[in-house]
């Protein structure tokens, strides 16, 4: 989670036209969230269309007079220990939140052989929130966000396909996506370093942070060979899947964290980071005993 947004514009500008390369570092899109993308080939293009078609078409309907939980859980970098992470995280987050049948998965790519997962381009995760905030009841309903990737320390969570997409989702593009989409009950979790960044631009009284670092620490565990990263590891495999609800579970995690840091001289420490909206927090529990 060491590699930053700077270094993702600089490996574009350095394979594009010698004019553009030798200009000085900026923002491209001007603060919007956009990306610098190669089409895929047609086959492709067309099967991920079809599959994003289909992940959408998936969602049930919001259930009139009762609270249902929304699920979208995207690794946004194209090594597989996020793919891995993204999926296994939801796969324990689904049934805990009782988010059954209205969860859905994007990804950057997991390696080799065919992709799996609807891509984690900026349009898929715009169309993901939009289509949520479209089928829910924004009074009665929550919407549950996992992002995992590397970090700038910008706070941006970089958005990498290998040799193909490069975007960064600032946490204020979060913020606008999820305004803009009338989704106000929300809990937003960020595997990534600096992703403490995510707190201010989204914390009120309706939503839940959870990050794996502060603001200005980076966060450990990103190998692509690992399962897990730190963070993931300690939040979902070792406090949920122990049977911990997730505000418990985070202060559990961040606890075990701390060990392992310890334990592997990794300097400085993350200190993953918590924001919890006293209106979020009644909803959370909610649905967390709802789905006992």
């Amino acid at each position: 989670m060491k590699r930053g947004w700077a270094a993702l514009i600089l490996i574009w500008a350095l394979s594009a036209a010698p004019t553009y390369a030798q200009q000085p570092q900026r923002d491209p899109f001007n603060g919007q969230f956009g990306a610098f993308e190669l089409a895929m080939t047609p086959s492709e293009a067309a099967r991920q269309a079809v599959m994003m078609g289909d992940a959408l078409r998936a969602l049930q309907p919001q259930r009139p007079g009762r609270q249902d939980v929304y699920l979208i859980a995207a690794s946004l970098w194209g090594d597989p220990v996020f793919e891995r992470e993204a999926s296994q995280a939801e796969a324990l987050l689904r049934p805990h939140l009782g988010a059954e049948g209205r969860s859905l998965i994007l990804s950057a790519g997991g390696g080799l052989g065919a992709r799996v997962y609807p891509a984690a381009s900026p349009n898929n995760i715009a169309a993901a929130i939009g289509y949520v905030g479209s089928i829910i009841d924004p009074n009665e309903d929550m919407v549950v966000l996992f992002f995992t990737t590397h970090g700038a320390p910008d706070g941006t969570a970089v958005i990498r396909e290998h040799t193909r997409l490069a975007a960064g989702m600032k946490p204020t593009h979060l913020s606008s996506l999820l305004n803009t989409s009338n989704i106000r009950n929300r809990v937003v979790i960020v595997s990534a370093c600096f992703s403490g960044a995510f707190i201010a631009p989204l914390a009120n009284d309706d939503t839940i942070v959870l990050t794996a670092a502060a603001p200005d620490r980076s966060s450990f565990g990103c190998q692509p060979n690992n399962e897990w990263t730190f963070f993931g590891d300690a939040l979902f495999n070792h406090a949920l899947r122990g049977g911990d609800d997730l505000i418990s579970g985070f202060n559990n995690a961040k606890r075990l964290i701390e060990r392992w840091e310890r334990e592997q001289n990794l300097s400085p420490p993350s200190n993953p980071q918590i924001y919890v909206g006293t209106r979020a927090a009644q909803m959370l529990r909610q649905a967390e005993r709802s789905a006992r």
